[in-house]
């Protein structure tokens, strides 16, 4: 079984949770932006977490499904079609052999994730199956999709009861039930769970107030590697060069001339930038969701505020996969 992507969209690769292990060598983690609905759309198709799904960026892409398969979407970004008739996201789906999907605007969200059961069948790069096109490392000959990309499916997939599942239309079915939705963004000013970073102590006290006082803006520059910022300047109390420490997804650095940076998944592994705070891993799914040009405000918690938050989450995910056995 495979799909053949006739239209990447904007931007669409294949990840997976991410190349842990290696950042001590300078690889960075990568993996998939929106984590916890990456994990979602696995558990709908009775797959471990960490297969590989499609990662899609807004929308524009466009596939044939060459033979029958079950597989989910999750996220948010793009309402999906097929032939003018609209499907579901965060349920199972079957969908027949010889059908094209195609993905159009949304106007909640900015990544969706296409998962189908059994996984992909990718290769993977030290432990991973995930795309960093940088150094041209896993996915598909490690770059992003593009037209005439054909993903295989493995053997191993999971069989579902078609019976126990509603007809949409044609030989299209979807399941009766649907997991939680994980966008959680659409508000006007949305508000990310942050620690103080170990720099941030460094900063004079306007700037610290500006940054849980003010609002931010995504800049049209944010990527995989991070997110620019624009609003107000923050300012070191003493202007000092840093000896460049480690950092990773979440981590807010903060230029020379006073903009933060929101590191995402494809963040380097070393920076010499000072840290101002890091994100809470759960809102980092969020921001994964949030488009060049949406607002954001800091709210400082707690290490253990942000553990909860994390175990929180963590529970949902084993709650929805216990049910799916």
């Amino acid at each position: 079984m495979s799909i053949t992507i006739f239209k990447p969209g904007i931007m669409s690769s294949v990840q997976d949770l991410g190349r842990w292990g290696y950042q001590q060598y300078g690889v960075p983690i990568s993996g998939t932006m929106d984590k916890i609905s990456a994990s979602l759309a696995n558990i709908i198709c009775g797959n471990d977490e960490n297969e590989a799904v499609i990662e899609m960026t807004l929308h524009g892409s466009s596939m044939a499904f060459n033979e029958s398969s079950f597989c989910s979407f999750t996220g948010g970004g793009c309402t999906l079609y097929i032939e003018n008739h609209e499907l579901p996201f965060n349920k199972l789906l079957h969908i027949p052999a010889c059908t094209t999907l195609e993905t159009k605007p949304s106007p909640e969200g900015c990544r969706a994730y296409l998962a189908v059961s059994g996984g992909f069948e990718i290769e993977k790069k030290m432990e991973s199956a995930s795309t960093y096109a940088v150094s041209q490392l896993g996915g598909i000959n490690g770059r992003n999709l593009k037209t005439g990309d054909m993903l295989s499916f493995k053997k191993a997939n999971r069989s579902f009861d078609l019976s126990s599942m509603k007809t949409l239309f044609n030989e299209i079915r979807v399941s009766h039930w649907q997991v939680p939705n994980n966008l959680g963004v659409g508000e006007k000013i949305n508000s990310i769970h942050v620690v103080a970073g170990p720099e941030y102590d460094r900063f004079d006290e306007a700037s610290k107030n500006k940054f849980f006082q003010s609002t931010f803006t995504i800049g049209m520059k944010s990527n995989r590697m991070g997110y620019r910022l624009e609003g107000e300047k923050l300012l070191l109390k003493e202007k000092q060069e840093l000896v460049s420490t480690p950092v990773t997804a979440g981590i807010i650095q903060v230029t020379h001339e006073g903009d933060p940076i929101i590191l995402m998944a494809d963040a380097q592994t070393t920076g010499g930038y000072p840290r101002i705070a890091r994100v809470c891993s759960v809102d980092i799914a969020r921001l994964a969701q949030l488009r060049p040009g949406s607002m954001i405000q800091f709210k400082e918690i707690t290490e253990n505020e942000s553990l909860l938050m994390r175990d929180k989450v963590a529970e949902m995910l084993k709650k929805i996969k216990f049910s799916m056995i």
